[in-house]
């Protein structure tokens, strides 16, 4: 809508997880750091963690892109009150192609565990090593099911994971696997991703709008401060302040973002 009388490629502030607007902070390099090393290494497992909105499922696509075609990366996303058999159901559907029978009666523990691991199986005859992302782990709140997924990683050749588990959850999430000792000794790399600062809500916003090609400040100091006390510091908030303060600068046919049209936004639109 406002892109080009901005002098915009396209919206930099869309709330989706395009790896292109990654934001390289200290922390954000360092958990990606992480992670990669606990898939290229073969660990079992890895847990990243952060507040709502702090960018978990942008950096997991980054990381994914990064490690190209030697890992077929797998997804599901965790649902509130999941059983142990729901979630092996979503993990298999992941893994193949093959349908699933719509009787639940038929889609026993045992048969989903074996449609998992000949896919795993095949995946490492064809040299390539599997990555499976649980989004929203923090939603798996049955022990029974962390429990099902620490199996999971019983699947193994004699020296080797067939697969690695990367678990994206929100913060309560470290403190529900750190409670389960077995499970916890299971994930050697842990990581979180924290709000942001001034310093870097300003180089965020910053960096988002290069991307969209506009190299040259948008947003006035007082308003870049304005933005970071509003959003709490949150990747994603940031983003609906920053994407609402455009669309009114254009509307009032604005040169600069200034703080009355941050205000205005915050207000107008409940960004706050």
């Amino acid at each position: 809508m406002y892109e080009e009388y901005w002098k915009l490629n396209n919206r930099p502030f869309h709330n989706t997880p395009d790896p292109k607007f990654f934001y390289h902070s200290v922390q954000h390099d360092e958990a990606l750091m992480k992670l990669t090393y606990a898939v290229t290494e073969n660990m079992g497992a890895a847990l990243l963690t952060g507040a709502y909105g702090c960018g978990k499922t942008l950096l997991s696509r980054v990381l994914l892109q990064q490690l190209g075609k030697s890992n077929v990366s797998k997804s599901c996303i965790a649902q509130p009150g999941m059983a142990p058999l729901d979630l092996l159901r979503s993990i298999a559907r992941a893994m193949t192609e093959t349908p699933l029978s719509a009787d639940r009666s038929n889609l026993v523990a045992d048969a989903m565990l074996e449609i998992i691991e000949k896919a795993l199986q095949e995946n490492r005859r064809d040299g390539k090593h599997t990555v499976l992302i649980i989004d929203e782990a923090h939603m798996l709140d049955n022990e029974a099911v962390l429990e099902m997924l620490r199996l999971l990683l019983n699947v193994q050749s004699h020296d080797e994971f067939l697969l690695t588990l990367l678990f994206l959850g929100h913060l309560e999430l470290a403190e529900r696997v750190a409670g389960l000792k077995q499970f916890a000794q299971r994930i050697p790399i842990t990581c979180t991703l924290h709000h942001f600062d001034s310093a870097d809500t300003a180089r965020y916003i910053q960096s988002r709008l290069a991307v969209a090609g506009r190299a040259d400040p948008l947003f006035q100091e007082e308003a870049l401060n304005l933005i970071h006390r509003n959003s709490g510091g949150i990747p994603r908030r940031i983003n609906t302040l920053c994407d609402v303060s455009l669309a009114l600068g254009y509307a009032q046919k604005s040169g600069r973002i200034d703080t009355n049209l941050v205000l205005e936004a915050a207000e107008k639109f409940g960004v706050v």
